[in-house]
Protein backbone atom coordinates (compact mmCIF):
# COMPACT_ATOMS: atom_id res chain seq x y z
CA UNK A 1 0.00 0.00 0.00
CA UNK A 2 2.89 2.37 0.74
CA UNK A 3 4.18 2.08 -2.83
CA UNK A 4 0.73 2.87 -4.17
CA UNK A 5 0.55 6.04 -2.10
CA UNK A 6 4.03 6.95 -3.36
CA UNK A 7 2.57 6.75 -6.86
CA UNK A 8 -0.29 9.06 -5.83
CA UNK A 9 2.18 11.51 -4.31
CA UNK A 10 4.27 11.45 -7.48
CA UNK A 11 1.31 12.51 -9.60
CA UNK A 12 0.25 15.14 -7.09
CA UNK A 13 3.77 16.62 -7.06
CA UNK A 14 3.73 16.69 -10.84
CA UNK A 15 0.32 18.33 -10.67
CA UNK A 16 1.71 21.10 -8.44
CA UNK A 17 4.69 21.57 -10.75
CA UNK A 18 2.33 22.06 -13.69
CA UNK A 19 0.37 24.60 -11.64
CA UNK A 20 3.56 26.49 -10.84
CA UNK A 21 4.53 26.85 -14.48
CA UNK A 22 0.95 27.60 -15.48
CA UNK A 23 0.91 30.80 -13.41
CA UNK A 24 4.37 31.87 -14.54
CA UNK A 25 3.09 32.39 -18.06
CA UNK A 26 1.12 35.50 -18.96
CA UNK A 27 -0.80 34.62 -22.08
CA UNK A 28 -4.53 35.08 -22.57
CA UNK A 29 -5.96 31.66 -23.24
CA UNK A 30 -8.63 29.18 -22.28
CA UNK A 31 -9.10 25.45 -22.26
CA UNK A 32 -12.34 23.55 -21.95
CA UNK A 33 -13.53 19.99 -22.12
CA UNK A 34 -15.50 17.43 -20.16
CA UNK A 35 -17.42 20.06 -18.19
CA UNK A 36 -14.26 21.97 -17.25
CA UNK A 37 -13.40 25.42 -18.55
CA UNK A 38 -10.29 27.38 -17.62
CA UNK A 39 -9.96 31.05 -18.56
CA UNK A 40 -6.61 32.67 -17.89
CA UNK A 41 -5.49 36.27 -18.35
CA UNK A 42 -2.50 38.33 -17.33
CA UNK A 43 -3.78 38.94 -13.82
CA UNK A 44 -6.45 36.31 -13.27
CA UNK A 45 -7.41 32.66 -13.61
CA UNK A 46 -10.93 31.29 -13.35
CA UNK A 47 -11.95 27.63 -13.37
CA UNK A 48 -15.57 26.59 -13.87
CA UNK A 49 -15.87 22.96 -12.78
CA UNK A 50 -18.97 22.65 -10.59
CA UNK A 51 -20.75 20.79 -13.38
CA UNK A 52 -17.73 18.54 -13.82
CA UNK A 53 -17.60 17.65 -10.12
CA UNK A 54 -21.21 16.50 -10.27
CA UNK A 55 -20.54 14.50 -13.43
CA UNK A 56 -17.45 12.93 -11.85
CA UNK A 57 -19.50 11.68 -8.90
CA UNK A 58 -22.05 10.22 -11.30
CA UNK A 59 -19.33 8.48 -13.32
CA UNK A 60 -17.68 7.08 -10.18
CA UNK A 61 -21.00 5.62 -9.10
CA UNK A 62 -21.63 4.09 -12.52
CA UNK A 63 -18.17 2.54 -12.69
CA UNK A 64 -18.51 1.25 -9.15
CA UNK A 65 -21.82 -0.43 -10.03
CA UNK A 66 -20.33 -2.01 -13.17
CA UNK A 67 -17.30 -3.31 -11.25
CA UNK A 68 -19.46 -4.71 -8.47
CA UNK A 69 -21.78 -6.37 -10.98
CA UNK A 70 -18.72 -7.92 -12.60
CA UNK A 71 -17.60 -9.03 -9.11
CA UNK A 72 -14.20 -7.40 -9.68
CA UNK A 73 -13.55 -9.95 -12.42
CA UNK A 74 -11.15 -8.34 -14.94
CA UNK A 75 -12.28 -10.63 -17.77
CA UNK A 76 -15.88 -9.53 -17.33
CA UNK A 77 -14.76 -5.90 -17.44
CA UNK A 78 -12.82 -6.55 -20.64
CA UNK A 79 -15.91 -8.23 -22.11
CA UNK A 80 -17.96 -5.16 -21.16
CA UNK A 81 -15.43 -2.90 -22.91
CA UNK A 82 -15.61 -4.97 -26.09
CA UNK A 83 -19.42 -4.93 -26.04
CA UNK A 84 -19.26 -1.14 -26.01
CA UNK A 85 -17.31 -1.18 -29.28
CA UNK A 86 -13.74 -0.68 -28.02
CA UNK A 87 -11.25 -3.19 -29.40
CA UNK A 88 -9.11 -5.24 -27.01
CA UNK A 89 -5.89 -6.78 -28.34
CA UNK A 90 -3.99 -9.51 -26.48
CA UNK A 91 -0.48 -9.48 -27.93
CA UNK A 92 2.76 -11.21 -27.02
CA UNK A 93 5.40 -8.72 -25.87
CA UNK A 94 2.86 -5.89 -25.85
CA UNK A 95 4.92 -4.04 -23.24
CA UNK A 96 8.01 -4.08 -25.47
CA UNK A 97 5.99 -2.97 -28.49
CA UNK A 98 4.54 0.00 -26.60
CA UNK A 99 7.73 1.10 -24.85
CA UNK A 100 9.34 2.92 -27.83
CA UNK A 101 6.38 5.34 -27.98
CA UNK A 102 6.19 5.83 -24.20
CA UNK A 103 2.97 3.86 -23.82
CA UNK A 104 2.15 1.14 -21.31
CA UNK A 105 -0.25 -1.78 -21.36
CA UNK A 106 -3.92 -1.13 -20.85
CA UNK A 107 -6.09 1.64 -22.20
CA UNK A 108 -4.52 3.39 -25.18
CA UNK A 109 -6.02 6.77 -26.06
CA UNK A 110 -6.47 7.73 -29.75
CA UNK A 111 -3.25 8.42 -31.63
CA UNK A 112 -2.37 10.32 -34.76
CA UNK A 113 0.72 11.07 -36.78
CA UNK A 114 3.89 9.07 -36.24
CA UNK A 115 2.60 7.17 -33.18
CA UNK A 116 -0.51 6.07 -35.05
CA UNK A 117 1.62 5.00 -38.01
CA UNK A 118 3.93 3.00 -35.74
CA UNK A 119 1.07 1.15 -34.01
CA UNK A 120 -0.71 0.41 -37.28
CA UNK A 121 2.47 -0.92 -38.88
CA UNK A 122 3.56 -3.03 -35.93
CA UNK A 123 0.13 -4.41 -35.03
CA UNK A 124 -1.74 -4.57 -38.33
CA UNK A 125 0.86 -4.12 -41.08
CA UNK A 126 -1.04 -1.19 -42.55
CA UNK A 127 -0.35 2.46 -43.30
CA UNK A 128 -2.53 4.93 -41.42
CA UNK A 129 -1.97 8.14 -39.49
CA UNK A 130 -5.03 7.48 -37.32
CA UNK A 131 -5.32 4.96 -34.49
CA UNK A 132 -8.53 4.65 -32.46
CA UNK A 133 -8.70 4.09 -28.73
CA UNK A 134 -8.29 0.47 -27.66
CA UNK A 135 -6.85 -1.82 -25.01
CA UNK A 136 -3.50 -3.48 -25.68
CA UNK A 137 -2.53 -6.24 -23.25
CA UNK A 138 -0.06 -9.09 -23.05
CA UNK A 139 -1.28 -12.67 -23.16
CA UNK A 140 -0.98 -13.00 -19.41
CA UNK A 141 -3.47 -13.27 -16.57
CA UNK A 142 -5.19 -9.97 -15.83
CA UNK A 143 -4.70 -8.26 -12.49
CA UNK A 144 -8.08 -7.08 -11.06
CA UNK A 145 -6.89 -3.75 -9.72
CA UNK A 146 -4.83 -2.80 -12.74
CA UNK A 147 -7.83 -3.62 -14.92
CA UNK A 148 -10.22 -1.58 -12.75
CA UNK A 149 -7.81 1.36 -12.90
CA UNK A 150 -7.66 1.20 -16.70
CA UNK A 151 -11.40 0.57 -16.93
CA UNK A 152 -12.04 3.80 -15.02
CA UNK A 153 -9.75 5.74 -17.38
CA UNK A 154 -11.54 4.27 -20.38
CA UNK A 155 -14.98 5.06 -18.96
CA UNK A 156 -13.96 8.66 -18.18
CA UNK A 157 -12.63 9.04 -21.73
CA UNK A 158 -15.85 7.66 -23.23
CA UNK A 159 -17.77 10.08 -21.01
CA UNK A 160 -15.95 13.00 -22.61
CA UNK A 161 -13.78 14.06 -19.69
CA UNK A 162 -10.96 16.53 -20.38
CA UNK A 163 -7.37 15.32 -20.26
CA UNK A 164 -7.59 12.47 -22.75
CA UNK A 165 -7.09 14.62 -25.83
CA UNK A 166 -4.12 13.60 -27.99
CA UNK A 167 -2.16 16.80 -27.36
CA UNK A 168 -2.74 16.69 -23.59
CA UNK A 169 -1.57 13.09 -23.35
CA UNK A 170 1.45 13.70 -25.56
CA UNK A 171 2.62 16.78 -23.68
CA UNK A 172 2.26 14.97 -20.36
CA UNK A 173 4.34 12.04 -21.62
CA UNK A 174 7.00 14.43 -22.95
CA UNK A 175 7.42 15.74 -19.42
CA UNK A 176 7.19 12.34 -17.70
CA UNK A 177 9.80 10.70 -19.93
CA UNK A 178 12.12 13.68 -20.28
CA UNK A 179 15.55 13.83 -18.67
CA UNK A 180 14.97 17.56 -18.16
CA UNK A 181 11.36 18.04 -17.03
CA UNK A 182 11.90 21.72 -16.19
CA UNK A 183 13.02 22.44 -19.74
CA UNK A 184 10.07 20.53 -21.18
CA UNK A 185 7.62 22.39 -18.95
CA UNK A 186 9.09 25.72 -20.02
CA UNK A 187 8.59 24.75 -23.66
CA UNK A 188 4.84 24.28 -23.20
CA UNK A 189 2.37 27.08 -23.77
CA UNK A 190 -0.12 27.97 -21.06
CA UNK A 191 -2.99 26.20 -22.79
CA UNK A 192 -0.83 23.07 -23.16
CA UNK A 193 0.04 23.17 -19.45
CA UNK A 194 -3.63 23.50 -18.49
CA UNK A 195 -4.61 20.59 -20.75
CA UNK A 196 -1.80 18.42 -19.40
CA UNK A 197 -2.81 19.33 -15.85
CA UNK A 198 -6.25 17.89 -16.61
CA UNK A 199 -4.58 14.68 -17.82
CA UNK A 200 -2.77 14.40 -14.48
CA UNK A 201 -6.00 14.98 -12.57
CA UNK A 202 -7.74 12.18 -14.47
CA UNK A 203 -4.92 9.81 -13.50
CA UNK A 204 -5.15 10.81 -9.84
CA UNK A 205 -8.93 10.35 -9.91
CA UNK A 206 -8.57 6.85 -11.37
CA UNK A 207 -6.02 5.90 -8.72
CA UNK A 208 -8.15 7.35 -5.91
CA UNK A 209 -11.12 5.38 -7.23
CA UNK A 210 -9.18 2.11 -7.00
CA UNK A 211 -8.02 2.96 -3.47
CA UNK A 212 -11.54 3.72 -2.25
CA UNK A 213 -12.96 0.64 -3.93
CA UNK A 214 -10.39 -1.73 -2.49
CA UNK A 215 -9.80 -0.41 1.01
CA UNK A 216 -11.22 -3.51 2.63
CA UNK A 217 -10.17 -6.02 0.01
CA UNK A 218 -7.81 -8.76 1.12
CA UNK A 219 -4.60 -8.96 -0.88
CA UNK A 220 -4.86 -5.41 -2.21
CA UNK A 221 -1.27 -4.52 -1.26
CA UNK A 222 0.21 -7.03 -3.68
CA UNK A 223 -2.08 -5.85 -6.47
CA UNK A 224 -1.21 -2.21 -5.83
CA UNK A 225 2.49 -2.97 -6.00
CA UNK A 226 1.96 -4.42 -9.48
CA UNK A 227 -0.06 -1.39 -10.49
CA UNK A 228 2.71 1.12 -9.71
CA UNK A 229 5.80 -0.98 -10.35
CA UNK A 230 7.07 1.14 -13.26
CA UNK A 231 6.32 4.53 -11.77
CA UNK A 232 6.90 4.33 -8.01
CA UNK A 233 10.58 5.20 -8.22
CA UNK A 234 10.25 8.15 -10.57
CA UNK A 235 11.43 11.44 -9.04
CA UNK A 236 9.90 14.76 -10.02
Amino acid sequence: MELFYNFINFYKKLHLKFLKYRFRKYLKTSHSGGGVKNIVGKDFSVRFDSVFEQRKKEIEKKVENIVKKAKNNPYRLIAYIEKQGTNVYRINNADKILAPINETEGFITPKKGIKALYLNLVLFKKLSLKFDECFILRNLSLDPYCTIHQFYCWYAFKSGFAGYEYEAQENLKKVLYSNNRKEKLNSLSLSEIIASKEAIKREIEALDFVINLSKNTEGSKKAFEKLILKTANVNI
